[in-house]
């Protein structure tokens, strides 16, 4: 078990897994054998929220059958993964096919967008260690679906990852002191993938960057590297200093640099790039107002430690509150919370992980 800490003197505890030192089709059998009920979990509730969000006709397990198609395609090493965290599970391998690319197929599911999730905080003082965290809100039904994976590799080189049961990766940092911080948006172009086909699953980016990025361009070159079907921002920071939040979505990518030392990023398109399909505007105002408030917090100062940004995030305005709690009018499948808040700790090439919202609840 990982001890997370919550800035505030209460010691929590999260779900975590560490890999022997394996090759991807090994190390996702492990995975697939020691967690198999957890896979098969986080397959039904994905399969309930397909069903829950989707706005037009969608057939599951084709699009499932589609995605192991595009990852086998695409991306070579994570289909070894996949397909050996499906045999250790004893499930069909596009289901955790589907697992990864769920925010590709919840695009073509419901194209709309559905809810407005997550906030990021990087800064980058002038005299201290980068700070970077977010919050990860994501559907309360899934609250216990999730870990933190250590991965070592042949090589030496570790990654840790908070990601889902099935997924390679996510919100992640690695030995390298490369760090990744992840935001979904939504692009008028998203919709396209019912024609075009599905493009690089985005979580299987992220845990490509970690896996291979040895410094901040490496990265950059990966994301331009890839062609996506769905929006998300991948913001990277490196231990040296250095940080840029990537949107990708069809025909980006777009770039956004810090300012004044600072980074705040939520679920809407800030590049000049991305900006004229951004569709944020059809989940309400959430997203414009958590960075409104974040940005105004740290105006006067850019953050020098963790505690600063979530204190700052423990913020429940009504209207675009950071700290996200489950509304008990909703349909149960739809309830949206956040369902932990991650500090990327590059300097020490850690992550700092509290379930639940920065309120500690």
């Amino acid at each position: 078990m990982l001890v997370g800490r919550d800035y505030g003197g209460e010691v929590t505890r999260v779900r975590t897994f560490t890999s022997s030192v394996l090759g991807p089709t090994d190390r996702g059998r492990e995975l697939g054998e020691q967690h198999g009920a957890e896979i098969a979990r986080t397959i039904a509730a994905y399969r309930r929220l397909f069903a829950a969000r989707a706005t037009r006709p969608f057939e599951v397990d084709e699009w499932a059958e589609r995605a192991w198609a595009t990852i086998g395609e695409l991306a070579p090493t994570a289909a070894a993964e996949v397909a050996g965290i499906a045999e250790g599970a004893r499930v069909p391998v596009r289901e955790v096919a589907m697992l990864n690319a769920r925010t590709e197929l919840l695009a073509v599911a419901d194209p709309t967008g559905g809810v407005s999730e997550c906030s990021t905080v990087v800064a980058l003082p002038e005299n201290g260690a980068p700070v970077a965290v977010q919050t990860w809100d994501w559907y309360d039904a899934m609250a216990a679906d999730w870990l933190v994976w250590t991965i070592p590799h042949p090589d030496g080189h570790v990654v840790r990852t908070v990601t889902e049961y099935g997924v390679l990766g996510k919100i992640g940092v690695s030995s390298r002191g490369i760090g990744v911080l992840f935001n979904m948006l939504h692009h008028s172009d998203d919709a396209r993938a019912e024609d075009k086909g599905l493009g690089f699953p985005v979580h299987l980016l992220s845990r490509q960057i970690l896996d291979t990025a040895r410094d901040l361009d490496e990265a950059l070159g990966q994301a331009f590297e890839v062609s996506t079907s769905a929006s998300t921002s991948l913001t990277v920071v490196e231990a040296s200093g250095r940080s840029v939040s990537v949107e990708l979505f069809p025909g980006g990518p777009g770039l956004v640099q810090p300012r004044d030392g600072l980074l705040v990023r939520t679920n809407h398109f800030v590049s000049d790039a991305g900006a004229p399909g951004c569709l944020a505007a059809s989940n309400g105002t959430s997203s414009e107002l958590r960075r409104t408030t974040l940005l105004h917090t740290f105006s006067d100062r850019v953050p020098e430690s963790p505690g600063h940004v979530v204190a700052a995030m423990d913020h429940h305005a009504e209207a675009g509150g950071v700290c996200a709690h489950p509304d008990p009018a909703a349909e149960p499948v739809l309830r949206h919370a956040t369902l932990a808040t991650v500090v990327v700790d590059v300097t020490a090439r850690e992550l700092h992980v509290t379930p639940g919202g920065p309120c500690g609840r």
